[in-house]
């Protein structure tokens, strides 16, 4: 006698197996971002604008301080000229002429506020170290553009990223976007 797979709602039903040995389902998925927006409220929008001065210091600064981690999904990037962004992780010290920015829910009726420092400004001072993880080339004139992180960027608690711009002076505004997961 083989394995029955039976309802788990007590109606008694078992799964059906088709002539070819494969189960036969009717399922509804969602992707993980959905499901943490919908169920769990923790889906976030960063909105931040800059005219950096340099690309010696930060225009973005972001620390998670929540013990559950941070997925950091994408980003948007509005120049107004040719010019490159590097996305770092760990910079250390503690930030210096940022001004706070509060990320967005996107869920209405969740509440919840996001659990970090998030800061931008034209020049974040009193950082250093770090490892580029990515570099972003904005290679057309004024524009819009969206960049994704192929493997996602996961920020731990007091995990630091921070964005930077080749040689400065050009204005800039952008959103990066991110949600919360909690440990399984």
């Amino acid at each position: 006698m083989g394995l029955i797979i039976e309802s788990g709602t007590g109606t008694g039903y078992s799964a059906k197996v088709n002539s070819n040995n494969r189960l036969t389902t009717q399922s509804v998925t969602v992707s993980t971002e959905h499901s943490i927006n919908h169920s769990k409220g923790k889906a976030f929008n960063l909105m931040f604008s800059a005219t950096p001065t340099n690309g010696t210091n930060p225009f973005l600064y972001f620390k998670n301080t929540s013990d559950d981690d941070i997925c950091v999904e994408r980003f948007t990037l509005h120049l107004v000229a040719n010019e490159y962004v590097d996305v770092k992780l760990n910079d250390t010290g503690t930030p210096v002429d940022g001004t706070a920015i509060v990320p967005a829910n996107l869920n209405t009726g969740s509440g919840i506020t996001a659990t970090g420092t998030f800061q931008n400004a034209n020049a974040i001072t009193a950082l250093s170290g770090g490892t580029i993880v990515q570099r972003i080339y904005h290679v057309s004139s004024a524009g819009e553009e969206n960049y994704n992180f192929d493997q996602d960027i996961i920020i731990k608690k007091n995990g630091v990223l921070t964005m930077y711009i080749q040689t400065g002076g050009t204005a800039l505004a952008g959103v990066l976007i991110f949600n919360y997961h909690e440990k399984e």
